[in-house]
């Protein structure tokens, strides 16, 4: 029998999760007074950072993050930002988490690629040392920027050599055929250094994108939910081995899928693709990954091997190291409830 609470305490892995969509309304108080900038009360600021249950569209969904943004410009705000991010993802009981986010976005007030990242890579490490969690960095290119200043950030992130950097992804604004303008300056950054990447793609309904993802080299596609309903476009997916990094209720919002019961994990486990369960973001979507496995387990009758494989899948396709995979693997495959037989 599947419980909330054997959900939660079971070691789960994420792979698709935003610092700047993701940081607790009272955190983001407590960096805003930290550097003696305005802000509103704590139900105001809530409001502000949550997305409405009942969005428009992707774009409406995307304005909570510029109420962010301006407090994120410090290198102490960052590593404040991370430090809540682990934290609320080892309350959730998550094992493993990649936490993504856009350097060029908290750069206004003179910060560096490099002070970025170690700002972020800091507050992980901190929150590492006070939880049972380990927790990496993909490095987020903003689709509407230019190709050529996206290719920066990743070159410049790739020469500070933090070993919390693990991989790259694309995200913002999905246009159709985005990568045919931006691949050759990425092509060259990622083929010379040999770093693994995600792609935001299939997020609005263009399957176009995730097959282009997917020829571009993407070991794992954000979303994907253009593949629901296109058996042929999933059985490629799976005869190419990449992972789904699915994010339920952020798609609901964005009217992607209408509700848990129309997410399609039934038909892409049905037909062999890898797929896992992502919050996307904590704090905008108001959701915990406890809350996604959740979810999704009681509209689709989800069995406990269901869930145990969409986390090892993600460890998996995590990038991680092989040594932290194997050890985490081996936790999930060991971790015994007395209501999970």
């Amino acid at each position: 029998m599947i419980t909330y609470q054997t959900l939660k305490k079971f070691p789960k892995a994420e792979l698709h999760c935003h610092l700047d969509g993701s940081i607790r309304p009272e955190t983001l108080q407590a960096i805003a007074q930290e550097q003696h900038m305005s802000i509103s009360d704590i139900e105001d600021i809530r409001q502000q950072m949550q997305a409405p249950k009942d969005c428009r569209n992707l774009d409406e969904y995307l304005q909570c993050f510029d109420f962010v943004l301006p407090y994120l410009q410090t290198k102490k705000a960052l590593e404040m930002a991370a430090f809540d991010v682990m934290e609320q993802a080892a309350e959730d009981g998550v094992r493993y988490i990649e936490i993504r986010f856009a350097p060029s976005l908290s750069m206004a007030k003179g910060l560096t690629v490099n002070e970025t990242i170690e700002a972020v890579a800091k507050g992980i490490a901190q929150a590492e040392k006070q939880y049972l969690i380990d927790g990496n960095i993909l490095i987020i290119g903003m689709r509407q920027e230019e190709a050529r200043a996206i290719a920066q950030v990743f070159q410049e992130s790739l020469d500070c050599s933090e070993e919390k950097v693990v991989g790259f992804d694309l995200a913002g604004p999905e246009e159709d055929a985005y990568l045919e303008e931006l691949g050759d300056n990425l092509r060259i950054c990622i083929e010379e250094k040999a770093i693994p990447f995600t792609l935001h793609a299939g997020e609005c309904g263009c399957v176009a994108n995730i097959y282009q993802a997917i020829a571009f080299g993407a070991t794992r596609i954000g979303h994907g939910i253009a593949l629901k309903n296109n058996q042929q476009a999933q059985m490629d997916c799976a005869s190419h081995s990449v992972c789904i990094e699915g994010c339920p209720t952020s798609n609901i919002q964005t009217k992607a899928v209408a509700d848990y019961q129309d997410y399609p994990i039934k038909e892409w486990l049905r037909n062999g693709l890898k797929v896992c369960l992502n919050t996307d973001n904590r704090t905008v979507s108001d959701t915990t990954l406890t809350n996604e496995y959740w979810q999704i387990s009681q509209a689709h009758q989800l069995s406990w091997q269901d869930i145990q494989k969409m986390n090892q899948d993600a460890i998996r396709y995590s990038y991680a190291s092989e040594q932290l995979k194997q050890q985490i693997m081996h936790e999930m495959a060991t971790t015994q409830f007395a209501d999970n037989v």
